[in-house]
């Protein structure tokens, strides 16, 4: 009998997947319909009639009970809303002001750190260029200038057991640039001259002598005179030091409203000047237990106020652009009690530019006739009125000073707040806490936090640096609250209506004929789906299990392994699918097989003719067929090398093939790893030399003999070197280590080239890939090297893998300035006995 006729045999007997669940739906419904359809028919007409007087009495409860129930939710839900939400944005505001102050003691480690080297302006700059922090671009303004944005849809669970109450945020793609945390670093001698200065990233000549206030960043920097007391490890901090920026406020129909020319406002005035200012730390140097000068390191002040300028305390937690009119969002105070930080710059305090006279902050317009009638100076004026005097909200802001755009926050004189008395009482013992005031009409909710660094000057107080303040609407807490409770009323609304509506249909039922008859269809239908969610479980065990071993052959065949055979135990559909992919799969494999013979043929058939134009190309450029002339000479030149590129295309095509068919030949000898380092290296000299890079080796000592295919271990290292030479910029560095790693040999390739780009590390290693085909181009190469190279390690039973960019401090010696970024590729082989072999 021939194949064909015994599968139609076999066919005819066995029952398709249709047949078979149709058989078992009757099976599981026909018996337990005639059983409950009988009791049905029995019983519905006697309990009918009592079921639908006391449904309506159980509506009605319900109805009373679910108006109590959400009355106290409601009431509930904002005791609890209101107690959670402070309880997390006070949690916020000590979190905040500890990353602040661990902020702030990194610059205390910075400079203790710097200070032990001796004065050199290059390593001044290399300090400056690697202390870098990444800060927020502010987006486009009004937000409808930005383009390019796609809807990526909402995310959803995956598993059904995690759809309750689920909530989904996607990450805040803020646009970010790193600035250099440092303004500048300079190093001063004992009189106050400056005698190395870093300044935008380059060494600067402006050295001044900065004993003098006048030559002092906005000529408001007193700090020389406090050095003297220094001792060695000691650190002077200073406050914050910048020109004030000007800003004016006026009311408008819409609310308050800042007007264009004022400073920057985040949303409110997205175009004006930042605040720029400076926080500065300095130390002294000392050689021996001689004091020689003052190192200074300038903290920009943009770093701080990054903390707070995003935060939002609501559903939007972060923005790229704060907004002080909305009245959520975070600032920050000084140990004296000014602002520092704020949504609109112009708050900040500072000082004059022209003068280096701090600008005077607001204060009402009652003080404010005080003042005028004192015959002082304004800054004369606030420096001895009483702080935290007779502060309430009654008060109104001076319009002298609004008018002419000063209007900087000192809180201890700002008595139209009376918050400000509340953060300055509540972080005298260095605590946190919060309050509810009623201000501009809401009820908001304001907290505080000690910002816990006490260095230098802010020692002297438990609040340490300052503190952290964070507005908040109250109604934003309700809001939850607000909408449960229209949709309680709503649900109690439907649910009387649907309970009448469905008690006066259950009472016509009743009374007609078919009642019974429409009981005893939904009963019909309860067992009728039960039968098939049994139906369709043992369908699924039917189903399942070939299908799994269908998937892990499928898998298998992805990976390489093409040898795959599925088991046939039944001929219905899901066995003539398996008797479908064992055929592919065959007829894959056979195709694998003549792929591979084809590339090894075609190697070898290649080979011999390259070979020959190579010997007579070589030839005549030795001048075996006469002399050429200089142009015919170039033009042979360049056949040569391609030429040679070609036999190396080849060589590599052949061993590529060889690995696939896994017909790969080691030639296993004993070998130094010193020998296979100094050979690989030998052997790319020339291109080494020709692209000027330098090349550092260290083997370890303790590195011990390894049995391994000479030659192609070499020629592994050899393809590392190559492509850190090729993907490295001229006058490059590129190291080569070897050492012993508990039952393993590490040999590492580092260079400082371009490195390999992110979205290219998962293809590195796939056949002719090359991540920069601009770069690829001009040094050439096949994109198999590091392929090859992978199948070689392998068949030693070792593994290959790399690193990109070269971590931070990896190797010390090796330079990564720049837009150098660097690769480090390590291939481990094992340590075996020839015995093993």
């Amino acid at each position: 009998m021939t194949k064909m006729n015994k599968k139609e045999k076999t066919k005819g007997k066995n029952l398709g997947i249709f047949p078979k669940l149709l058989l078992s739906i009757l099976t599981l419904s026909i018996i337990p319909l005639i059983v409950l359809g009988y009791m049905a028919n029995k019983n519905m007409a006697e309990t009918g009639s009592e079921a639908i007087a006391i449904a309506r009495g159980m509506g009605e409860r319900n109805l009373g009970s679910a108006r109590e129930i959400g009355n106290e939710a409601i009431e509930d839900s904002v005791r609890s809303l209101d107690v959670n939400a402070t309880e997390a944005i006070e949690l916020r505001t000590v979190e905040l002001a500890r990353k602040i102050a661990d902020f702030l003691y990194e610059r205390d480690k910075d400079i203790l750190l710097l200070c032990t080297s001796k004065p050199d302006p290059e390593t001044y700059l290399k300090a400056y260029l690697s202390c870098k922090k990444g800060v927020i671009i502010p987006g486009p303004w009004p937000r409808e200038m930005e383009t390019g944005k796609t809807d990526q849809g909402k995310l959803l669970w995956e598993n059904l057991e995690n759809r309750v109450s689920w909530r989904h945020r996607s990450p805040d793609n803020f646009k970010k640039k790193s600035i250099p945390i440092y303004k500048e670093i300079t190093f001063i001698d004992l009189k106050g001259r400056e005698k190395i200065k870093i300044k935008d990233g380059n060494i600067s000549d402006d050295l001044r002598n900065v004993s003098l206030t006048k030559n002092t960043y906005c000529k408001a920097e007193d700090y020389f005179s406090h050095l003297k007391s220094l001792k060695r490890g000691e650190i002077y901090v200073s406050r914050v030091i910048g020109p004030y920026k000007k800003g004016w406020l006026h009311k408008t129909n819409e609310g308050i409203r800042v007007k264009p020319e004022s400073a920057y406002a985040g949303k409110e005035n997205p175009y004006g000047q930042p605040f720029e200012g400076i926080i500065r730390w300095v130390t002294p140097v000392y050689r021996g237990d001689r004091k020689t000068g003052y190192l200074t390191m300038a903290l920009d002040h943009t770093h701080i106020m990054e903390f707070t300028d995003h935060i939002v305390p609501s559903e939007e937690r972060f923005s790229d652009l704060s907004d002080g009119g909305s009245g959520n969002y975070a600032f920050l105070w000084d140990d004296q009690d000014q602002c520092i930080s704020h949504a609109r710059d112009f708050f900040i305090c500072g000082y004059d530019p022209q003068t280096g006279k701090e600008v005077p902050g607001w204060i009402s317009n009652d003080t404010y006739q005080e003042f005028k009638k004192s015959g002082l100076t304004l800054g004369e004026f606030v420096k001895d009125l009483p702080k935290f005097r007779d502060f309430t909200q009654r008060k109104k802001g001076s319009k002298e000073q609004l008018k002419s755009g000063r209007i900087s926050l000192d809180c201890s004189i700002l008595d139209t707040a009376p918050q400000c008395q509340g953060w300055h009482r509540g972080t005298e013992d260095g605590g946190s806490g919060s309050f509810l005031i009623l201000w501009s009409g809401l009820w908001k909710l304001t907290t505080y936090a000690t910002v816990p660094y006490y260095t230098g000057i802010y020692g002297s107080s438990r609040r340490g640096f300052g503190y952290v303040t964070i507005g908040a609407n109250v109604d934003d807490f309700h809001k939850a609250a607000n909408i449960t409770r229209d949709n309680i009323e709503k649900s109690i609304s439907k649910q009387g209506k649907d309970i009448r509506e469905a008690n006066e249909k259950a009472r016509a039922l009743i009374k007609e004929d078919t009642a019974n008859n429409r009981n005893l269809i939904t009963i019909i239908t309860i067992i009728a789906a039960l039968a098939v969610i049994c139906a369709s479980i043992m369908l699924s065990l039917t189903i399942t299990r070939p299908l799994k071993r269908l998937t892990e052959g499928a898998v298998a065949i992805s990976k390489g392994n093409l040898d795959q055979h599925i088991e046939t135990r039944s001929r219905d559909e899901i066995g003539q699918l398996a008797e479908s992919f064992n055929e592919m799969a065959t007829a894959v494999a056979e195709v694998d097989r003549m792929k591979s013979e084809f590339v090894t043929i075609a190697s070898h058939e290649l080979r011999t003719p390259i070979h020959a134009m190579l010997l007579a190309v070589s030839g005549i450029l030795e001048g075996y067929s006469g002399e050429i002339n200089d142009e015919t000479r170039e033009d042979l030149e360049i056949v040569d090398e391609g030429i040679t590129r070609l036999m190396r295309l080849v060589e590599d095509l052949l061993d590529l093939s060889r690995i696939e068919a896994r017909k790969f030949q080691l030639n296993i000898d004993r070998i130094s790893v010193e020998y296979i380092v100094k050979s690989a290296i030998e052997q790319v000299s020339l291109l080494i030399e020709s692209h000027q890079h330098v090349i550092d080796t260290n083997v370890s000592a303790d590195s011990p003999d390894i049995y391994a295919d000479r030659e192609k271990i070499i020629q592994v290292v050899m393809n590392l070197l190559s492509n850190a030479i090729k993907y490295t910029p001229e006058g490059g560095k590129i190291l080569v280590f070897a050492e012993k790693k508990g039952d393993e040999v590490l040999i590492s390739v580092a260079d400082n080239g371009y490195g390999i780009p992110q979205e290219a590390h998962d293809k590195v290693f796939e056949k002719f890939f090359q991540a920069d085909s601009i770069t690829s181009q001009r040094v050439g190469g096949s994109g198999l090297g590091l392929t090859i190279a992978r199948g070689i390690v392998e068949e030693h039973g070792g593994s290959i893998h790399f690193e990109s960019p070269v971590p931070e401090g990896r190797f010390p010696s090796l330079p990564l300035g720049g837009v150098r970024k660097g690769t480090v590729f390590m291939v481990h082989l094992p340590i075996k006995k020839e015995k093993e072999l």
